[in-house]
């Protein structure tokens, strides 16, 4: 028990001790009134008496009142030894990680090496963060689920429903390098179902599907970078007509080399109607970025899938706490992965083509699964700052819909030139348990 609960627990037997005296002072007082005949005597025992009655009433209170916070300390008591009782069997890494996802963004805790503590910090946390802890934790695959929640609800916690997954409809498209720019790019496409895009356990259903039109002869099989926005239109022709895709549910996945790392994919359009055209990114569900270079980058493929892994833990983290803000512009191109929670990085990128590519070369190099950047601008910095800090008010794993929030809302500006400087971020997920069909990562 704590200090406050003895403290409490002591003032309340001296109280009952005041209250028994009292009560003895008063059966004496009565006493008296009765074998006294002078009136002045029976004035002043009848005024102690009233005296004395107030008194204990006011003792009788402060009694009922220590004894409802004792109580209610020791159903707190209970609770908590509940709580230590259900957690106890689960492992305790499972209990430290949704521990640290629910810490308060720019709030440092020690993190504690025993359920018991673990839980008496849990209870110093707000109620919502409690709520938060216990709704996260009945995700994962326990025995204790039904029994968490059991006692949630005792506790009057309201859970969050839980979520209903769908599976995630992308198409896949890959453009990779012939080591010359005049020889152009190979291009592969493919649809794949994801049933969770979050579990490394499972395997994506992808469906290959050809490049509508053949490449110019001069570069065959290769195409021209500036072939891609054709190759999308005619692609995203293809899930509607013959897959039935609706644009709405459908991710576009871009694996790209690093010099084409920044094209404004997004903005591209595509033909809707008759006469009508809109930007892909306005009509789709994402846009993501991948690469197609992982074989470049063996040595790293280890630290690639340490970090997603580390990226699955702390998905409900907010952004600020796991990406790290580079400046490729002053030469800080290093993440600190010593961090334990970070999981990628954010960045203007620099105006330099050459730059660019040496900073995907770095990055790619530490095994980088996740990166959100602004394509170089020649608007306001500071805007630009506030658009990233926006998009970024959200855990890692609601970024993709967030930057498609914003997307949507900045490609519907009427001007191309007030579009390109809206919507210029870009973001790169690329899930190692996820490889384009024809790609082996493992070998060169």
């Amino acid at each position: 028990m704590s200090n406050l609960y003895q403290v409490k627990l002591e003032r309340l037997a001296k109280q009952k001790q005041r209250l028994d005296d009292l009560t003895a002072d008063y059966q004496a007082i009565s006493d008296d009134i009765s074998s006294k005949i002078s009136s002045v005597d029976r004035q002043r025992l009848e005024r102690d008496l009233k005296q004395c009655e107030k008194e204990m009433e006011r003792v009788a209170e402060v009694c009922d009142r220590l004894e409802a916070e004792l109580q209610k300390f020791q159903s707190k008591v209970d609770e908590t030894q509940t709580l230590i009782d259900l957690l106890s069997p689960i492992q305790f890494e499972v209990v430290i990680k949704i521990y640290r996802n629910c810490l308060a963004e720019g709030r440092a805790r020690s993190i504690p090496d025993t359920v018991e503590a673990l839980v008496q910090q849990l209870t110093d946390l707000p109620k919502d963060l409690l709520v938060r802890f216990v709704g996260l934790l009945i995700r994962e695959p326990i025995e204790q689920k039904d029994a968490l929640k059991a006692w949630a609800i005792q506790q009057g916690m309201s859970l969050p429903e839980a979520e209903v997954r769908t599976a995630e409809i992308c198409l896949m498209i890959k453009v990779k390098t012939r080591g010359n720019p005049s020889l152009g790019y190979l291009v592969e496409a493919a649809i794949a179902q994801d049933p969770d895009p979050w579990d490394s356990t499972i395997e994506a259903i992808k469906t290959p599907i050809s490049i509508p039109f053949a490449p110019d002869p001069k570069r065959a099989p290769g195409y021209a970078q500036e072939d891609l926005p054709q190759i999308l239109d005619q692609l995203l022709a293809t899930c509607g007509s013959h897959y039935q895709i609706p644009l709405s549910d459908l991710v576009i996945q871009w694996f790209l080399p690093i010099e084409l790392m920044s094209l404004p994919l997004e903005h591209w359009q595509i033909q809707i109607g008759r006469i009508q055209k809109q930007c892909n990114g306005l009509r789709c569900k994402a846009v993501i970025v991948r690469s197609s270079d992982r074989q470049y980058y063996l040595s790293a493929s280890g630290d690639w899938k340490k970090y997603w892994m580390r990226l699955l833990d702390c998905r409900e983290s907010r952004c600020a706490q796991t990406l790290e803000a580079l400046d490729p512009i002053k030469g800080r191109t290093t993440i600190n992965w010593i961090k334990t929670q970070l999981v990628g990085c954010k960045f203007v990128e620099h105006h330099e083509l050459q730059k660019q590519e040496r900073l995907w070369d770095a990055l790619l190099g530490q095994g980088l699964p996740v990166a959100l950047w602004m394509r170089q601008s020649k608007g306001d910095a500071e805007k630009a700052k506030k658009v990233m800090q926006s998009v970024t008010k959200c855990s890692i794993a609601e970024l993709p819909d967030s930057l498609a929030r914003h997307r949507q809302k900045a490609l519907s500006h009427d001007c191309e030139t007030d579009r390109l400087e809206a919507a210029s971020l870009c973001l790169l997920l690329d899930n190692p348990f996820r490889p384009f069909p024809t790609i082996d990562y493992q070998s060169a």
